[in-house]
């Protein structure tokens, strides 16, 4: 696995237990006086946010390595191609 995927996985791996967590939360939230609840729904709707936007960054990375692969395998079949005339032409020639 190369480093960019272990560290992706790694991040979402963390991001599925803050996920976890913030239902945990909720759940002992309920049971907490209004005042505290609000405080606490706002620190949770926050770190959700955060978590999101986390995501979306894996998601953009996810888009920019595909979009380079692209890039690179495009180029590997330009030259696969160049080569692959190369040696018709040396063929041709050799006839």
């Amino acid at each position: 696995m190369s480093t960019i995927e272990a560290y992706k996985q790694e991040i979402e791996t963390e991001l599925d237990r803050a996920r976890e967590k913030l239902v945990e939360l909720k759940e002992k939230i309920r049971s907490s006086s209004d005042v505290e609840r609000l405080d606490s729904i706002d620190e949770i709707e926050a770190l959700e946010k955060m978590a999101s936007d986390m995501r979306a960054k894996i998601k953009e990375l996810n888009e920019e390595m595909e979009d380079s692969w692209e890039q690179i395998k495009g180029d590997i079949d330009s030259s696969r191609n160049t080569i692959n005339e190369a040696f018709a032409r040396l063929n041709r020639s050799l006839v």
